[in-house]
């Protein structure tokens, strides 16, 4: 089965852009998009990614940072700190990386002009490029105005449970640690610290206190002490949950789609199948673990020639985003 680029570009930015709105329709902004209702949302990556793609969508942008504005205490600065250098990684083949932290420092000062508590999260180095794009994100804050089209978000949806959590423990690791260890069998400090995005250490000594209190079994057979969750059940049920969502891992998924959403914008990548298909094999792996978690086969690179690979890869891809919306 083929795929044009043209077709491949229109399908991708309309389920991608679709994700978002789905996730922040759940959070409690207004729209005609059906809310998320399978997938646990995870808002760092949610506010990073939809920096980095709102001026494909300029209403989501507005909405979701008036969200925010109005909402900012469920944010952790410091894991979105974390994942905001992540996605200011340039990937080899791509000029550019797919998120300005120039843009973060935008959001922040239209953030602290509206909010009621303001925000610190310091400065961030320059790449030098990207003056564009980063003037148009400049244009739309100068003019940001409040629509009054957010509510507060309905903690009894399961999708919820990260704000459900922070709203018991606090917004720090914790709420990450749980959700992890709700979701997988078992983890050691190493593991979880680069899961959810925080400092190892800090899981660590988590971890260590929920063993002593013997919320975790500590598993220390192996070289590295591995942790598991006791009385799951009885534990979901205390925080007034009847199940657990699905889980992804959204900072990678999030990443590897926006960069792709990147190489369709600018040239020559943008309108070349061939140079395209280049990156698709550099962005194999990323997509092959992605692939893995939502149980859809990537066609390895190996098995096509040049350009040939473009509408195999093309085809997972839009496989993943079709799973992701609830569709597949």
């Amino acid at each position: 089965m083929e795929i044009s680029l043209r077709k491949f570009k229109e399908k991708f930015y309309n389920d991608l852009i679709e994700i978002h709105w789905r996730h922040w329709t759940t959070l409690g902004v207004a729209s005609h998009v059906k809310p998320e209702r399978k997938w646990a949302i995870d808002l760092e990556p949610l506010i990073v990614s939809t920096l980095t793609i709102g001026l494909q969508d300029k209403r989501l942008l507005s909405a979701s940072t008036e969200w925010l504005i109005k909402n900012g205490e469920w944010m952790n600065l410091s894991r979105l700190k974390r994942i905001v250098k992540v996605f200011s990684e340039r990937l080899p083949g791509l000029k550019e990386p797919p998120f300005f932290p120039e843009i973060l420092e935008l959001f922040v000062d239209s953030y602290n002009k509206n909010a009621r508590y303001k925000i610190r999260l310091g400065k961030f180095d320059s790449y030098g490029y990207g003056e564009d794009v980063i003037n148009e994100y400049k244009s739309f804050f100068n003019t940001f105005k409040l629509r009054n089209i957010t509510a507060e978000p309905k903690l009894q949806y399961s999708s919820l449970i990260q704000l459900l959590l922070r709203n018991i423990l606090g917004v720090d690791a914790r709420t990450e640690i749980l959700i992890y260890l709700f979701t997988n069998e078992s983890g050691n400090s190493n593991s979880i610290a680069k899961e959810v995005f925080y400092n190892q250490k800090n899981v660590y000594t988590i971890l260590e206190r929920w063993s002593r209190a013997q919320i975790v079994t500590k598993i220390s057979e192996l070289k590295i002490p591995r942790y598991s969750i006791n009385r799951k059940q009885k534990l979901l049920q205390a925080f007034g949950l009847r199940e657990i969502p699905k889980y992804i891992n959204w900072t990678k998924t999030f990443l590897f789609l926006d960069r792709l959403a990147k190489a369709l914008l600018i040239p020559p990548w943008s309108d070349d199948e061939y140079l395209l298909s280049s990156l698709f094999r550099d962005l194999f792996s990323k997509s092959q673990s992605i692939g893995k978690s939502l149980n859809i086969n990537i066609p390895e690179p190996a098995h096509y020639l040049g350009k040939q690979y473009f509408s195999p890869f093309a085809l997972g891809v839009l496989s993943m985003l079709n799973k992701l919306t609830g569709d597949g």
